[in-house]
This record gives structure tokens, sequence and C-alpha cells, in this order.
């Protein structure tokens, strides 16, 4: 038996959600026992991992019935529809798993794919036309082709029963892990280390993700701004003063790097009266981002739609308190962890943010029930769960 995986994703040197989530998946697999790719009637599995180039790093490191295909060319957009199809038209696997939305046109019977969420179709205008009509296409056309589909939220799977009309019941929910280097850390001086070597200062605020329409960036900038006017007022309050809050020391940083409607984020940064104290630094490895993490005063991940939304289980492993947006699947994933705002809405954005700021006893009920909730997620019962789903024929 062969299952064969679509790598491409997992192989990219800078990732965001959906390549950690094909990464750590096959990290998981990796690290199963031979006894769990066997099939009920004792039969081996072999797994084939196919990528546009050669692995990068511990991805290359493969375990025994683990092989990499390499199939180079053509390169971009036209990989999966033309090279993936024609290799699966010339030597398909028994089970194709696609762990990132698009599927080849040339496909196994047994072709499982993960929809990671429509957000195409419910915010068109956070798209170029071809991502909105291409991701669209393919997970309608998955919706009706594929053996199975799984999505990481039940929220997901709502939106692709209620939005795209699907009624196939070969729909699974997988939710995702978190990585876990992210975690909570008492060394300050490594902290403090890592803070100084990107000029952050405490107190600040932190936001992961692109700076984009999607991920509400233009908002985040805006609640700052209302956040940061509002301390100038009460900054001679005692209370102000004793939590080192001042108008003239909280920051924002938003880590990522830009996708689409940067014109806008830049717009706002720009008009920012408070730019000065909002910090930019790209896309920084999780390796140091974890730290950062742990120093922050908020987690602020107002997204306007996420199938899942990693970075909220990545914030409160680190013990950082969380204010997320409703209305999609972050509810679902944070529970009562989070405080939750209308992502439509800057006001509400920034009184979460206060609210957290302000009330120490509320900070500290987040902080200690999103420890408790993360330990519900791993990215081992990920791979259990989906490889499960690939075997149960």
């Amino acid at each position: 038996m062969i299952i064969g995986i679509d790598a491409s994703r997992a192989n990219r040197e800078q990732k965001t959600g959906v390549e950690w989530y094909t990464f750590h998946l096959i990290e998981e697999m990796k690290r199963m026992q031979n006894d769990d790719f066997k099939m009920q009637n004792g039969e081996s599995v072999r797994v084939v991992l196919y990528s546009p180039e050669p692995l990068k790093g511990q991805l290359a490191d493969l375990p025994e019935n683990w092989e990499s295909k390499v199939l180079r060319w053509p390169p971009g957009r036209l990989w999966t529809q033309l090279r993936l199809s024609w290799e699966m038209l010339m030597h398909p696997p028994d089970i194709l798993f696609i762990p990132a939305h698009v599927f080849p046109l040339v496909h196994p019977k047994k072709t499982v794919m993960t929809i990671h969420d429509i957000a195409a179709a419910q915010f068109p205008a956070a798209y170029d036309w071809f991502e909105r009509w291409y991701s669209l296409w393919s997970a309608k056309q998955a919706l009706k082709k594929l053996w199975k589909i799984i999505t990481p939220s039940e929220f997901t799977k709502n939106e692709l029963i209620k939005t795209l009309k699907h009624k196939n019941i070969k729909t699974f929910v997988v939710p995702h892990g978190y990585d876990s280097r992210y975690r909570k850390i008492d060394d300050q001086a490594a902290i403090d280390n890592v803070l100084t070597r990107y000029h952050i200062k405490k107190p600040f605020i932190l936001s992961v993700g692109r700076w984009e329409e999607k991920k509400n960036t233009t908002r985040i900038i805006q609640a700052f701004d209302q956040i940061s006017l509002q301390l100038r007022r009460f900054s001679t309050e005692p209370r102000s003063q004793a939590s080192g809050l001042t108008a003239y020391s909280l920051q924002l940083v938003l880590v990522g790097k830009p996708g689409h409607g940067y014109e806008k984020v830049k717009e706002a940064y720009e008009q920012s009266s408070h730019k000065d104290r909002i910090l930019m630094p790209g896309y920084i490895d999780p390796a140091d981002l974890v730290y950062i993490m742990n120093a922050a005063e908020v987690f602020i991940f107002p997204s306007l739609y996420e199938g899942f939304g990693l970075p909220v289980l990545e914030a409160m492993a680190c013990g950082t308190p969380v204010v997320a947006g409703k209305g999609s699947s972050l509810e679902e994933i944070g529970g009562d962890a989070c405080v939750y705002v209308d992502p439509l809405n800057e006001d509400d954005i920034a009184r979460g943010i206060n609210k957290i700021m302000q009330n120490g006893e509320l900070r500290m009920q987040n902080v200690n029930s999103g420890l408790t909730r993360v330990k519900n997620f791993s990215w081992e019962k990920c791979a259990r769960e989906t490889l499960s789903i690939l075997l149960n024929l």
C-alpha cells in the first residue's frame, strides 16, 4: 500500500499556518511506529512525499519505508495541475493526501484533501481574482469528486454545508495541534536578549499574521491609536503609573509580512500619530517568536475569518492572554480562555485589549484557562487521527 503526500507547502522556508500544518503533520507521522502504518490485513504501508524541489532540513530525514520524489517541472502555480497530475497518471499511489487546498486534476480514486477554510467566499476583497477563483473552484470540485475531506474545525465543516451546499457525509473534523516550542519561559534574561535584538521594549501588544485585510491589521493599528490616546489622558493616575502602561511606553508589535490589501495597512501606519511605537519586524522564526510571545502584555488576533487560528493556541501555550475576533473558528478553538471582540469594530477591539490590561484577575483567569485548554490539542493527536482516516478503507 502506497500513500502519497503533497509536501510542497511543508518544504517552504518561511512558513505560515497551512505550511506549518503540513510540516508538523508529516513530522509526527514520521515519528510513528511501523505498526501504525499497517493495514488491518497486515499489509505494510510505504509513504512517498512529492515536492517540486529537494526536501530541506529535518523534513529530508526520512524513516524506513518513506521516500522523497522530486517533481521538478514546471515551476510555480502550474506544478500541481501539470507535474503532480502527470505523476498521478504515470505512477499513482493507492491513496493521495493533499494537506493544503488544491488537488491535481488527475488523481487516484482514493484522494483525501484538507479544506482549511473558504474565506474567499466570505471575504472576496481579501484575495486577488485568481486566488479567489482557484481556491473556491478547488473546494467545490473536491466536495464533488474526492474520496474524503478533512476540515480543522466544526466551523469550517459547517461553512461547507452552508455556503457551498455540501452534503457529503465523508467529511471529518481533525483539529490542528501547536508547535511544542511554544511554552511558558521563566528565563527573563533569555527573553530580554531576544527583545533587545528586535528593538522591542516592554510593555507591548503583539499580533502575528500577514499584514492584510483578512487579518484585520488596519483595525489593530486603529485600536492601538485609541488605547494610546486613552493612556495619555489617564497617565497621571497612580494605577497607570504603577502598571508601567503609559502613552509613551506601550508598543504595538506586528509580526508578519505583507499580504493582500497591504496598501491600506501601510496607509493606517503612516496616518497613526503613534507610529514611532509601532514595530513591524517582518517574519520571525518560531525559535525567537516564542520568547516575544512570552513577554507580551496581550496577544491580539481579531482576524475577520479563520478556519482554525494556530496563533491563538501558541499564545495560550506561552501563558499570554488572548483577545480574538468573534464569528469564525476562534471561539471554538479558544473556548472560555479568550476575550472575544467584534473584528469589524476598532472600538470593541480596543475595549477588549483594555479589559485584559486593566483587570489583573481576568488576566490570570484567562492565562490559566489557556494553559489548560491547549492540552486538548497536539500534532501527535492530529497526525494519528489523519492517518486513521487515510487507512480506514
